[in-house]
């Protein structure tokens, strides 16, 4: 029977990795300690839906390409939508990949997009809108997401503590920003940072043995 040697538990059945942690599992499957029935798959897989999603962003820019060569002009805006659709594409697929974690998900897109905007705003010419707007203001819709899904889904900490204090870090990153003078607007990041300061604070203060567990379980520490 296989077992997880971080865990030290025993996992019946054949499963591909550690239901607890993720991790990989030792031993040798057994199949009729089987205690799940087998789920039929959906015909709406990720990657079905990955590749419709890359279609349609092909079709789109291979469409804007053409129609600027037809009018001739001379600027190439047709560059800026195809760029515009890969990055759709790729928060798109982050979407896909963590649809059913919705918190993961939020998480990771507090991440992406900021990024994405800081290599959109780099590649324009850089006018700093990416830092002075998009960081903190996504940082901040991120948190009070997740603040408002995770009552009205009736989440437990442990279910979106990695994810929130992720977004919590991400947040004071304007606040280190502004102290290295990268920083035009710095009101959205004053209220990004003191917002993730205060939210860290809670959540370290009264839910420390949670936060610990779950990083000692996803870190194998």
């Amino acid at each position: 029977m296989q077992h997880c040697p971080y865990c030290h538990v025993t996992v019946a059945g054949h499963k591909r990795c550690c239901p607890l942690c993720g991790g990989e599992l030792a031993g040798e499957p057994a199949p009729d300690t089987e205690v799940f029935p087998a789920l039929q798959k959906t015909r709406l897989t990720s990657g079905l839906i990955l590749r419709v999603l890359a279609l349609i962003a092909i079709l789109v820019s291979a469409v804007c390409v053409l129609v600027n060569l037809a009018v001739s002009t001379r600027v190439w805006w047709s560059l800026f939508v195809v760029v515009g659709a890969a990055c759709v594409w790729v928060a798109s697929a982050i979407g896909v990949a963590y649809r059913r974690d919705v918190m993961q998900n939020i998480a990771w897109q507090a991440f992406l997009i900021p990024a994405l905007s800081v290599a959109w705003d780099w590649w324009t010419g850089w006018r700093g809108w990416s830092l002075d707007f998009v960081l903190p203001c996504v940082c901040v819709a991120a948190l009070l997401t997740m603040l408002v899904l995770a009552p009205a889904l009736k989440l437990p900490v442990r279910a979106f503590a990695g994810g929130f204090v992720a977004a919590c870090v991400l947040g004071l990153v304007p606040a280190v920003l502004v102290a290295c003078g990268k920083i035009g607007v710095v009101l959205p990041s004053l209220i990004c940072s003191g917002l993730s300061v205060a939210l860290l604070a809670v959540l370290l203060l009264f839910q420390w043995q949670t936060i610990k567990g779950e990083f000692q379980r996803r870190f194998h520490l």
